[in-house]
């Protein structure tokens, strides 16, 4: 008999959204804002029902769909993100003028997609998964009608998204007609039988490493890993802030999780192929968006670079092929969300000319109006750098940490390089806040505690990082 209350917050999730859809439609405009209350009243539902997971003894039988605590751990950090997101777009649009109850109830479909790629033991679950995020995205990237920019970065990611997910088809035909399953369970038995190494160049580790290829391709143009970022800057910029601040974190998590889950068990035996690739992507992209984030005026422009950057340094933990180097990139991965909900979250609390926060000239003499905003962004610039003893330094020390281990010492000390150069651009931020002329002309749309909490709730955890720690390996054991 199937036991629902590990699918209840997947139901829910999908009950609500299509109730309140309906009820959306009989509201008079001037009561729409009660649709958002009850989008966000069915996500604490949901968060509920998944913490109630926690105490569920899970079982490990073959499905194909995962109930492991790993899994639930993860859904309740999504989830509780989404609704800090949610807060903050909120905000936004109705400052605006820009509230459609429409925008969230995509969001939701997206958030629907995403539990299903991080708990999807099918390939075809997780295309499926995959696909329903992306056409979320899809819809909320072109939802701003009246900026040209937004259609633009809209179809750009549309065309670009068409090709990656037929990259993932295509390589998702080859694993089945190399294996004859599409579950990973027995796709990894089959891979384990095979016996293969890499001076074996036989038709099905050659099928094999060409099927992985593909998929790793199609991933790494999801997670937005250089040379297949072409997307990430125009989107970014093109976007409004809260969609922008959508893309760089909830569907990073799902991708990394799906990266961990196909490397770390299916393709566990195919080490030796896969580790190369990841190690490509990890230093191209962390060169390249590192160096041209330095000329970038645009602060979401900047700040796509920025993600670029971060998604080479999560690889780069994957590519070292060990427990430890699996932790760091969890927790790099966790850090990197938490710093940019609370970054992007504040920038759409600003407002420049009653206009959205674009150019980091925007920002200019902000101490002088805002003192506790700039000090904020602050703190999460320091952060991003990887200054002591803030959160971010810890991430960074358990990237490098995990190739000393492995003995990467070139490769450890290439990250520290070019997380030096990486600096500069945040610290022309901080200059830009506390040191230019102009005086602070930058506008708080509104002041809320919400945002203060967060922020000191992150330099705890900076000042105690066992606390994360220790979660992120007690999730990696229970995976």
């Amino acid at each position: 008999m199937i036991d629902l209350s590990f699918y209840l917050p997947e139901l829910i999730l999908l009950i609500s959204l299509s109730f309140i859809i309906l009820f959306d439609l009989f509201l008079p405009n001037d009561k729409k804002e009660i649709s958002y209350y009850l989008i966000q009243a069915s996500l604490i539902l949901c968060l509920f029902y998944l913490s109630s997971n926690l105490n569920i003894n899970h079982s490990n039988e073959i499905t194909i769909y995962d109930n492991s605590l790993f899994t639930v751990i993860f859904k309740i950090f999504i989830v509780a993100s989404l609704i800090l997101i949610l807060h903050y777009t909120y905000i936004f649009l109705s400052h605006f003028q820009k509230y459609q109850t429409e925008y969230f109830s995509i969001i939701l479909f997206g958030l629907l997609g995403i539990m299903i790629m991080i708990s999807a033991k099918h390939l075809l679950l997780l295309y499926l998964g995959i696909e329903l995020l992306s056409l979320s995205l899809y819809s909320i990237i072109a939802f701003n009608k009246d900026s040209i920019y937004s259609s633009e970065a809209a179809i750009k990611y549309f065309i670009l998204g068409a090709i990656s997910s037929g990259f993932l088809l295509f390589g998702i035909s080859l694993i089945y007609g190399l294996t004859g399953h599409l579950d990973y369970q027995n796709i990894t038995t089959t891979i384990e039988g095979l016996n293969l190494s890499a001076t074996e160049y036989s038709v099905h580790s050659l099928g094999l490493v060409f099927a992985l290829t593909f998929i790793l391709i199609s991933l790494a143009f999801k997670f937005g890993a250089a040379p297949f970022h072409m997307w990430v800057p125009d989107v970014y910029q093109g976007s409004m802030t809260p969609t922008t601040l959508l893309l760089s974190t909830l569907p990073k998590i799902a991708i990394f999780i799906i990266i961990l889950s196909l490397t770390s068990s299916i393709f566990k035996d195919l080490l030796s192929f896969w580790s190369d690739i990841l190690l490509t992507l990890s230093i191209i992209s962390i060169i390249v968006g590192n160096v041209v984030a330095l000329v970038q005026t645009n602060i979401k422009r900047m700040l796509a670079y920025s993600t670029i950057a971060n998604v080479g340094f999560i690889l780069i933990g994957i590519y070292s092929g060990s427990q430890f180097g699996y932790q760091a990139s969890l927790f790099y991965t966790v850090t990197y969300v938490l710093f940019t909900i609370s970054i992007f979250g504040i920038i759409t609390q600003l407002k420049y000319n009653n206009q959205p926060i674009e150019e980091i000239t925007d920002l200019s003499g902000l101490n002088l109006s805002y003192p506790a905003y700039a000090l904020m962004i602050l703190v999460i610039m320091l952060s991003l750098i990887g200054i002591p003893p803030l959160l971010g330094f810890h991430a960074k020390l358990f990237i490098i940490q995990s190739l000393v281990i492995t003995n990467e010492i070139e490769l450890a000390i290439f990250i520290v390089l070019m997380t030096v150069i990486g600096s500069f651009y945040y610290l022309r931020v901080i200059k830009v806040m506390y040191f230019d002329d102009k005086k602070g002309l930058a506008e708080v749309i509104s002041s809320k505690w919400v945002t203060y909490f967060f922020i000191i709730f992150l330099v705890l955890l900076g000042l105690n990082p066992e606390v994360l720690a220790n979660l992120t390996l007690y999730a990696l054991s229970n995976i």
